[in-house]
């Protein structure tokens, strides 16, 4: 017995011995570099790839199998340019498993990975060929078929994503990229009844940078470092991971950091994480996250594309602030999300939801917010649907607060078509001393299969509660429809009101509601803006007061003017809308019209409003109004025949200094944020032609009285103004604007006794409200009109009348230094004439006498003294 003992124990030594000695000779003679170049050639062959491994490939069996590789790269398809690479990788195998048909992988060790994955403008990605078939499918794992449920729709054409989920769908390729390639190996691992096990993984300093051609978007995943316990698929193992997201656009930088216990099981497509832990602080586009935390229970099944949350808390602190400057940014806000449980499967039409609470509270521009959602239970399924009261509130305090309810109640149906016996919305806005308050409820059908609701009896009613409203109150009753088919991709609304009395109809239809294409009609009997949105009287500034008491204090500055509210045309970009508007009665700003009708058209950031056509004034208005988005510019073209000039300007300006009937014809530009700057920036033309007017304000003939006395040299300069006026039967006046700045290049005023032209300067500031004209007045017919007798000496003298000041109280004078000069030279022609008439006629009629005689000497001598006796007379000697 001991010898067969001895005999067995001697041929175990020889056995480890062989294979000690076998293990050694591989070593020495397995060259696994050798491999490389065939590794290369294959893939260049099978995805038009170069594959380069510069470093070289060590090989180590005891005390486990080791493979590590430094240097590697992988080139884009077709292109020299590089995909990916790694400074160095490191696998390690537990040999003592492979005997009991288990693969253990040790550690695998990843250092400096980076990738580029990048969108075409045709919407492929870089990587595409790495992970589909030859006829463009995706390679994905195959599961078995659920005759129960309902496959879902496939998507793989990503030509379709909007740019914020470039990232997302980047991210959700290569994940299925690598779960391809893990299903692969796991497959052949259960063909072969083989168990596999990661002992760890470690990834650092990994750099993974994004870009999407179509958008513009580029995102970089800088300094990834990710690492994980056991891994063994389908059950949960522990991971980590840090990095840092930067970008251009959207402008992102922030830190991330995550661990949880992670469950794959890329066979099945599922994929979850439980006791997730995740924090990012930093800018993430227009938000910035002081903290931003996830806490919860997350599992994914893509094959289903359902999801499952068990206690999910999501909490944000920070700021909102929207690259619109014309939007209010929200500050300090503080946000929570609860979510005991959310189970959504679209495949079976299901969706059940608990004690769902949301609330955040922050400031909106400088007004305080509070906004909160509620959804207690919610349980839609193919068969039924039941839940509890669905409510929502925002609430923002301040000058303008507001306050806005949101309710469904009374669940019922089906996931194909439920049923919500009463959907709610209140709103109550103050501005002021104006209230507005809003509810409209209806029944609200939908169908989450076919994509589809509809609010199909809606009634309400909009009270507008302010003093300068006739009876303090005026009531809107509202009624209508509103409906929406998301797989054809429509929506359609129909409301029915009572304003003052009069029907207001509006009809719109809505088509790719992505991007907004909507045909429009509106009509109204009597609508007043000015009694539904009336402008904002601007505050005027308080007097300083104090600094009056000796105590030596200065007086506080007085306030600053208000600014003008901005008013932002961006709105317009992203919509296309085409439509017509019919108003039987319009006031806008005071100004009223009758019978208004105008073709709209909104296109590519640009507002036209043409055809326009009304009555108003005893006259006609024709034209058309544009605003665009690019540069915020306006433009106005508007033809106004045979108004009544007087009573516009009285009801747009409160004040008119012009009378008469004619036309005015307007081609006007502007740019600029706000009124300010659209006065600062107003340029084009204007021409005026009135007949049969006044101008209110200035007598100009009562101003020329003054005549005599500057031909006396009495007086050098005239200065009177008051409530007169200038009658005159035309008017005509061209003007051409720029900066602001209206210049008079013609005027041609004609009036029994005047005519009137424009001298220099002849400026009308509308930025400061300032005028400096210069009229040219010139007498004419001194025998009818105003005064006409007592402007006989100025007959023909072209007077200078100069208009300054603010335009509501101009200063009127008479410019008589050039002036009085001429008209002082022809009175003294005139006077000298008549005394030499007069005193040459009383002299004796003389017979012709030869030169040299008494008699004629004496003729002379009696004609010089008669003209001596008219110059004494003139003189007044």
């Amino acid at each position: 017995m001991k010898y067969w003992i001895k005999r067995i124990l001697i041929g175990l030594v020889v056995l480890a011995l062989v294979v000690v000695v076998g293990v050694a000779i591989f070593l020495l003679t397995f060259d696994p570099n050798a491999y490389k170049y065939k590794l290369e050639e294959m893939i260049q062959a099978r995805y038009d790839r170069s594959l380069s491994i510069e470093g070289p490939i060590e090989l180590s069996l005891f005390p486990r199998i080791g493979l590590s590789v430094q240097d590697v790269s992988l080139s884009e398809a077709g292109s020299t340019e590089q995909f990916a690479s790694i400074e160095s990788a490191r696998v390690a195998v537990a040999v003592w498993p492979l005997l009991f048909n288990q693969l253990v992988v040790d550690h695998v060790t990843i250092n400096g990975f980076k990738a580029r994955v990048v969108r075409g403008k045709d919407g492929e990605f870089n990587f595409s060929n790495l992970v589909n078939r030859g006829d463009g499918a995706l390679v994905l794992p195959e599961r078995d078929a659920e005759p129960e449920t309902p496959a879902p729709a496939a998507a793989t054409d990503t030509s379709n994503l909007t740019p914020a989920q470039a990232a997302a769908g980047a991210t959700a390729l290569g994940a299925e990229a690598g779960a391809a390639a893990v299903n692969e190996v796991s497959q052949a691992i259960r063909r072969t009844e083989m168990q596999i096990d990661i002992a760890g993984l470690d990834l650092k300093e990994g750099d993974i940078q994004l870009q999407d051609a179509q958008s513009g978007m580029a995102v970089r995943i800088a300094n990834l470092n990710v690492a994980t316990g056991r891994v063994t698929f389908d059950q949960a193992f522990d991971v980590s991971l840090s990095a840092r997201i930067e970008g251009g656009n959207p402008r992102v930088d922030a830190g991330l950091t995550a661990q949880g216990l992670l469950k794959l099981d890329p066979a099945a497509m599922k994929y979850g994480v439980q006791r997730l832990d995740m924090r990012m602080d930093g800018r993430l586009g227009d938000v910035t996250a002081n903290a931003l935390t996830a806490r919860g229970n997350l599992a994914f099944d893509a094959g289903l594309s359902a999801l499952d949350v068990s206690g999910l808390e999501v909490v944000f602190a920070g700021d909102m602030k929207p690259a619109d400057k014309a939007a209010k940014p929200l500050t300090g806000v503080e946000a929570t999300m609860t979510v005991p449980r959310l189970s959504a499967h679209p495949g079976r039409l299901h969706l059940q939801i608990e004690k769902l609470v949301t609330r955040a509270t922050g400031r909106w521009g400088e007004n305080p917010f509070e906004f909160a959602v509620d959804a207690p239970a919610l349980n839609i399924q193919s068969t039924k649907a039941s839940g509890q009261a669905l409510t929502g509130r925002l609430r923002v305090d301040g000058e303008e607060a507001m306050n806005v309810g949101l309710g469904l109640t009374g669940l019922s149906g089906t996931a194909q078509a439920l049923d919500i016996k009463e959907a709610k919305l209140d709103v109550n806005v103050k501005q002021g001393q104006r209230l507005i308050q809003g509810n409209v409820v209806s029944p609200l059908s939908l169908s989450l299969l076919q994509r589809m609701f509809a609010l199909s009896a809606l009634k309400g009613e909009v009270r507008i509660t302010d003093p300068g409203l006739p009876n303090g109150a005026l009531q809107i009753p509202v009624i209508g429809s509103l409906s929406a088919d998301l797989s054809k991709d429509q929506a359609r609304a129909r409301l029915n009101a009572v304003l003052e009395g009069g029907k207001f109809d509006l009809s719109a239809d809505v088509t790719r509601l992505a991007d907004p294409l909507v045909k429009f009609g509106l009509a109204v009997d009597t609508l007043d803006l000015d009694k539904l949105a009336p402008a904002r009287l601007p505050v005027k500034p308080q007097p300083a007061t104090g600094g009056g008491d000796g105590s030596g204090t200065p007086p506080p500055a007085p306030a600053p003017a208000p600014q003008p509210k901005p008013v932002d045309f961006s709105v317009l970009n992203g919509v296309t809308a085409d439509g017509s508007i019919k108003v039987g009665e319009l006031v806008v700003r005071n100004l009223k019209a009758s019978d208004f009708g105008a073709k709209i058209k909104i296109a590519q950031g640009k507002l036209d409003i043409s055809e326009i056509a009304a009555q108003l004034y005893e006259g006609k208005l024709a034209g058309q109004l544009s605003a665009d988005a690019n540069g915020n510019q306006l433009g106005a073209k508007l033809s106004l025949s045979d108004i009544a000039i007087d009573p516009i300007l009285t009801d747009v300006r409160g004040q008119s200094h012009l009378s008469g009937k004619g036309g005015l014809t307007l081609d006007l530009r502007a740019s600029g944020v706000n009124s300010d700057e659209w006065r600062r920036t107003l340029g084009g033309t204007a021409q005026l032609r009135l007949r049969d007017g006044a101008i209110k304000g200035i007598n100009i003939a009562a101003l020329l009285r003054e005549a005599r006395a500057a031909a006396s040299g009495s007086r050098d300069e005239g200065d009177i103004s008051g409530p007169r006026q200038t009658d005159f039967s035309s008017l005509e006046a061209d003007l051409a604007l720029a900066k602001g700045i209206a210049t008079v290049r013609r005027l041609e005023m004609a009036a029994p006794l005047l005519r009137v032209s424009q001298g220099k300067p002849a400026e009308l500031n509308l930025v400061d409200s300032l005028v400096n004209l210069v009229l040219n007045v010139r007498v004419v017919n001194t025998s009818t009109g105003q005064d006409g007798k007592a402007l006989a000496a100025l007959r023909n003298v072209t007077i200078p009348l100069q208009i300054a000041g603010p335009m509501d109280k101009p200063v009127y004078s008479l410019q008589w230094r050039g002036a009085g000069s001429e008209a002082l030279r022809r009175s003294l022609e005139d006077k000298l004439a008549e005394e030499i008439e007069r005193h040459t006629s009383k002299l004796p009629v003389k017979p012709t006498e030869p030169q040299g005689t008494g008699e004629g000497g004496l003729v002379e001598q009696e004609t010089v003294k008669s003209l001596g006796n008219a110059l004494k007379g003139l003189l007044g000697r």
